[in-house]
Order: structure tokens, then C-alpha cells, then sequence
């Protein structure tokens, strides 16, 4: 099985709320050698305002995102997810894409009726995140991946930063082919100068091979990344969270078990509930970094030895009722998360069913004229409110004109804030924003200076 490596430039950070301006990534086979490259860009959808900071950053003017030339953002979907789907199966790599590429380009499908929505984990497909990798490699094998420190003495993780203490030639930075070059290269020196360590990292891109590994072991160890240290904690695994299973509770072994044994229940929650409690919350399908106990220098276990540990997660494990406190205070602390009327936030309210994934193909299959007759198709509310939505932005005028002016009056209304507590960029607060930026920078470059003026001109209509 070959690689996708792939990177985004997007309007900003926002997963939900911004969306992807530019797509790369090169397909290569099993020995990182490139097999094909694509890049696709999109044009700026009229809702979104794109972040003052993300356009410091490119360079990027507000007049080129919404040139009439550039390819329509659902069209730059279309070959995202058609490419995607045509290199499948692959292991897919980015660098932070666990927590941020993936997550946007999830939120692009879903908004835009392309489904499976879940490409890089289904059909065969694996996926990892470099900059996980990276961190581990960085701490445990220095003298492969060097790097350096920022004024806090912390070992600096940023892609160009790598790139320049490595040798690599970052190229173009903030560019979707220039970040993909760049990863690629750090691909291939890890997998020259670090196999072992390269081979964990495909093992564990997959799902079946982390529920498989910590299922036959009683300890093993997870390496977490918090507040810009690389730890490794010693754990076992306990339990899972009931509302997704993916989610496996996991204690560290090196806590002061006898402690958690005499808190109540309540006191058992609000411990396990702190940031760096004693239980770590393993995604077993995000591409999780695993060792044995044994792989690991004794510098890295502190005053624990493997016997040690290994002794502990059998007792821990042959304490049912124990356990079953653990889990059970793990459950009660979690976050519940309430339901938003935004469609936008309501990704993970439920699987799409097999019957609207069809529709959804039809969708897409049928010329723009008949695709207003399949919106009530879709057994899904959410499906309906984004057809409707994507045919206002690419088609208005087959829109009845009642369902265009409301979809007008709740766009610019946002826009305008007319809803000051909604989500996403309005005029006024990305206004604030640019302008907060140029006092910090003292720069007003063509670009800033260009959105600005398109800012206010806004503000003055809407007045």
C-alpha cells in the first residue's frame, strides 16, 4: 500500500467556519516515491470572511479568492474527494492533519453532500499525523530529526523550522505544494534514519492494529504531547467511552493508585476530570503512538521498572470492581456537548444512513436543474438544509424565492450581527480583528489593506 500526502491552505482555524482554499498531495508508492501529484484550488464561498491573520500570513488578496475565474468551491471538492477516492487504498499523512486538515476536510464533504464523509479511514485507508511522529522521534532519537528551541527552552515542532534544522528545503511555507514537499521529505528521512519507529507509525495508523495491541497486553506505553513536552505514560487499558467506542480510557500506571482507591465517587471524577489526571483519553483511530514497556530506556520510566509496571497493570486489571469506579467516573466526566442549531456543528449528530449516501451520489450525478426535485429526497433534516444551501450558492435563481430569501436573510444577517452570539466571522468583529493585527505588526500590506476596504465597504451597505 503506497501514501497520500497531502496539506490544506484554508481562510483559517476555524473547523467549522473557515473552509479550504487549496489542496495538494503527491500519491506515492510503499517506498515514498511519487506516483502522481495533484493541487486544486477553490474559490472564496460569499459567507465566509476569511481570517485577517491567515491572509498576513499567505499573502492572499481578498479580490483573487473571489475571482469568477477560480474554480467554484464545490467544483475543488469534487476533485478532492474524486482523487481521494482513486487513490484509495492508502495510508494518508499530514502534518497536524489528526486534529485540524482532517477535521476541515470532514466538514468540507459533510457541507458539500459528499459521502462517506470518513475517506482516510474506511475502504482500506489508513491514516497518520507526521508532526505526532515527529515529536516522538525528535525526543527519542535526536540525532535523526534535529531541532530547534524556542526562548522557553522548548524543542520548536513547526514544519519550516524542522524543515531549515533538518536540511530540507522547506520551499514555498504556507503553500499547500510547498507544506507537502516539505512532508514528504521529513517522510522519507524518518523511514531512512529511524525504521523502527517509522514502522509503529504505519502499525498504527490503523485501528484494528491499536485495539489489537492493547487488547493482548496488560501495559504498554503512550507517547502524549502536552503543553509542548513529549511525555510517555505507562498505561493499561480499562474501559472505552459508550458515546464512541474509539475513545479507550487508559491508566497510568505511574499514579498513586492507592489514593484513587480511597476517593468517593464525586472526588473520583473531579481527579479523573483534570487535565492531567490519571487516566489518558487514547483515540485508538488517531493515529495513536504506541511502544512496548520494554522498547523504552529506563531514563523514560523514571523510578519504575517494566517488572514494576507490568505488576501493577495486572493488579489494576484483576480488580473488577476498581476498574468498574475508574470507568464509571471516566463516563461522568466527560463533556456533554449540547445540541446546536447551526447546521455547521451538527457533523456528528448521527452517521449518514445508506439511503441518503445514494441521494447524495444522485446529487451530484444530476445536472444543477434537477438537483432542487432531490432535496426531499433525503430522509436527514441536516442533508436538506445543505442541498438547499448548495444550490443557493452556486445556483439561486432555481431556488424558490421564499427558501432564497430566507437562506438571504440568515447568510447576511450573520454577516451583518444581526445574531451577535452567532458562530463564525461577521464584518464588524473581522474588522476588529484586522485591525487589532495592524496595530500589533505595524504593517499594512497590500492585502490587509485591500480587505479592509471591502470590510468597510460593507459595513456601509449594511447600514
Amino acid at each position: 500500500m503506497g501514501f497520500v500526502i497531502y496539506d490544506l491552505e484554508t481562510t483559517g482555524l476555524n473547523k467549522r467556519f473557515d473552509q479550504i482554499l487549496q489542496f495538494a498531495a503527491v500519491h506515492t508508492d510503499a517506498n515514498l516515491v511519487v506516483q502522481e501529484q495533484v493541487e486544486f484550488e477553490g474559490r472564496l464561498r460569499p459567507h465566509i470572511l476569511p481570517s485577517p491573520g491567515a491572509l498576513h500570513v499567505t499573502g492572499g488578496h481578498y479580490a483573487n479568492l473571489i475571482d469568477p475565474l477560480r474554480p467554484s468551491y464545490d467544483a475543488m471538492l469534487g476533485d478532492i474527494y474524486g482523487t481521494m477516492k482513486r487513490w484509495t487504498p492508502s495510508m494518508f499523512v499530514g502534518f497536524n492533519s489528526i486534529s485540524y486538515d482532517e477535521e476541515v476536510l470532514r466538514q468540507a464533504f459533510y457541507e458539500s453532500l459528499r459521502a462517506p464523509i470518513y475517506v482516510t479511514n474506511r475502504d482500506g485507508n489508513s491514516r497518520g499525523d507526521l508532526l505526532k511522529l515527529a515529536r516522538v522521534v525528535g525526543t527519542l532519537q535526536p540525532d535523526v530529526l534535529k531541532t530547534t528551541r524556542g526562548q522557553d527552552g522548548r524543542r520548536v515542532f513547526r514544519l519550516a523550522d524542522l524543515a531549515r534544522a533538518n536540511g530540507v528545503h522547506p520551499g514555498r511555507s504556507h503553500t499547500a505544494s510547498g507544506d507537502v514537499a516539505t512532508t514528504l521529505a521529513l517522510c522519507r528521512l524518518i523511514a531512512a534514519e529511524a525504521p523502527i519507529l517509522w514502522s509503529s507509525f504505519m502499525r498504527f495508523s490503523n485501528k484494528a492494529e491499536v485495539l489489537s495491541f492493547i487488547a493482548e497486553r496488560d501495559a504498554f506505553s503512550v507517547f502524549e504531547f502536552k503543553r509542548g513536552v513529549q511525555d510517555v505514560h505507562p498505561v493499561t487499558a480499562i474501559g472505552f467511552k459508550p458515546a464512541d467506542k474509539n475513545v479507550r480510557y487508559c491508566l497510568d500506571l505511574t499514579a498513586d493508585l492507592g489514593a484513587l482507591r480511597r476517593m468517593t465517587p464525586a472526588e473520583l471524577m473531579i481527579e479523573i476530570g483534570k487535565p492531567d489526571g490519571p487516566i489518558l483519553r487514547m483515540k485508538a483511530n488517531g493515529s495513536p503512538i504506541l511502544a512496548e514497556l520494554w522498547e523504552l530506556d529506563q531514563g523514560l520510566l523514571g523510578d519504575f521498572t517494566e517488572a514494576d509496571l507490568e505488576t501493577t497493570a495486572a493488579n489494576v486489571r484483576g480488580d473488577t470492581a476498581f476498574v468498574q469506579r475508574l470507568v464509571a467516573a471516566a463516563i461522568a466526566s466527560e463533556r456533554v456537548w449540547p445540541k446546536s442549531k447551526y447546521v455547521e456543528f451538527q457533523i456528528y449528530e448521527g452517521f449518514i444512513q445508506d439511503w441518503d449516501e445514494d441521494v447524495c451520489r444522485r446529487f451530484h450525478a444530476a445536472a444543477w436543474r434537477d438537483r432542487p426535485a432531490l432535496i426531499d429526497r433525503f430522509q436527514d433534516p441536516r442533508l436538506k438544509k445543505l442541498a438547499r444551501r448548495l444550490i443557493y450558492f452556486e445556483r439561486p435563481d432555481l431556488l424558490d424565492p421564499d427558501i432564497r430569501g430566507q437562506i438571504d436573510r440568515a447568510i447576511w444577517g450573520r454577516l451583518r450581527g444581526n445574531e451577535p452570539d452567532a458562530p463564525g466571522r461577521s464584518y464588524a468583529a473581522t474588522l476588529q480583528e484586522l485591525d487589532a493585527l495592524v496595530a500589533e505588526i505595524q504593517i499594512v500590506s497590500p492585502s490587509l489593506a485591500s480587505y479592509r476596504d471591502h470590510l468597510q465597504a460593507q459595513l456601509v451597505a449594511a447600514a
